[in-house]
C-alpha cells in the first residue's frame, strides 16, 4: 500500500495526482471505505471523492476532444419539465436515436461525453459532441432552447471537470449545490490507462516544478488531505496539469 504518482497523457496536457493508495497490490482485500462507523461521509472525504471523479472526467474530455468541438446545455423550459426520471430517460434516449441517424448520414461516428443533473434543480444536460458538420443539422430539441458553445483553443479543457464538480445554481423554485447526476459517454472514447511511479512517501514539493516541454498550469494546483475510516488515517494528496508548450510560450509564462 504505497504512495503513488499517476500521470494520464492526454495529448496536450497531462493530468497528475500523488496519493497515498491503500488498494495498491491489496487485491481482495477491503482496505478503504468512503464513510465512518455511522456510515457518514467526511467532509474531507467527499472532497477527495469529488476530485476523483473531476480527475476522471477531465482525463476524459480532454483525451477525446479538441478545439471546435460541440458543447450543448439541453434544458427544458417552463411548462416542458418531464413527469418522471423514466419519462426524462425515454426523451434522452430517442433524441440520440436521431442524432446517431445524424451523424451515420454524414458516414462518421459519434462521439460524446455528458452529464445529467435533476438533484434539487431543474433537470438539465451537458454535452460534449465530436464537430464533424455544422450543428444546423442536428435534430431538433423540442424542450427548450438548447445552449451551444464550442471548446476554444486551450490545451487544457476544463469541462471534465465542471461536469464532476458542478457550480452553484439557483432557480426560482430551488436553491441549491448544482451536483451530481448520471454520466453518459459513447463507447468509442479512449480513456488513458496512468503511468504508476511509487513514491517514497508524501515528500513531494507544494508546487511542482515545470518539465521539459510542458508548464504547470497553477490554476489546477491542488494539495489536500483525505481521510480513511476504515483505518483512522489522514493522508496527504496533490493533483495539476501540465500542459505541453514549446520554448517561446515557456518564456512568456
Amino acid at each position: 500500500m504505497p504512495w503513488i504518482k499517476k500521470e494520464y497523457d492526454c495529448g496536450n496536457c497531462i493530468v497528475i495526482t500523488h496519493h497515498f493508495c491503500t488498494r495498491y497490490g491489496s487485491k481482495g482485500k477491503i482496505t478503504y471505505k468512503t464513510t465512518n462507523e455511522r456510515g457518514e461521509v467526511t467532509e474531507a472525504t467527499q472532497r477527495y471523492l469529488e476530485k476523483r471523479a473531476q480527475i476522471k472526467a477531465d482525463v476524459i474530455v480532454n483525451r477525446n476532444f479538441k478545439k471546435g468541438d460541440y458543447f450543448i446545455t439541453f434544458t427544458f423550459a417552463r411548462g416542458m419539465l418531464p413527469d418522471s426520471k423514466e419519462e426524462l430517460n425515454r426523451i434522452r434516449r430517442n433524441y440520440f436515436d436521431e442524432l446517431r441517424k445524424v451523424y451515420k448520414k454524414h458516414g462518421v461516428a459519434l462521439k460524446y461525453y455528458g452529464r445529467l443533473h435533476d438533484e434539487g434543480v431543474r433537470p438539465h444536460f451537458h454535452y460534449v459532441f465530436n464537430n464533424e458538420f455544422n450543428i444546423k443539422d442536428f435534430p431538433e430539441w423540442k424542450y427548450g432552447t438548447p445552449k451551444i458553445e464550442t471548446l476554444d483553443s486551450r490545451k487544457h479543457h476544463t469541462i471534465g471537470s465542471y461536469f464532476a464538480r458542478g457550480t452553484t445554481k439557483e432557480d426560482k423554485e430551488v436553491k441549491t449545490l448544482h451536483h451530481g447526476g448520471k454520466t453518459y459517454c459513447s463507447q468509442n472514447l479512449e480513456r488513458p490507462e496512468p503511468k504508476i511511479t511509487k513514491l517514497k512517501g508524501s515528500s513531494w514539493r507544494d508546487v511542482p516544478k515545470n518539465r521539459q516541454g510542458y508548464y504547470v498550469d497553477k490554476s489546477t494546483l491542488e494539495n489536500g488531505y483525505t481521510e480513511n475510516p476504515y483505518n483512522k488515517g489522514v493522508y496527504r494528496y496533490q493533483s495539476y496539469v501540465l500542459v505541453k508548450c514549446n520554448e517561446k510560450e515557456r518564456l512568456n509564462i
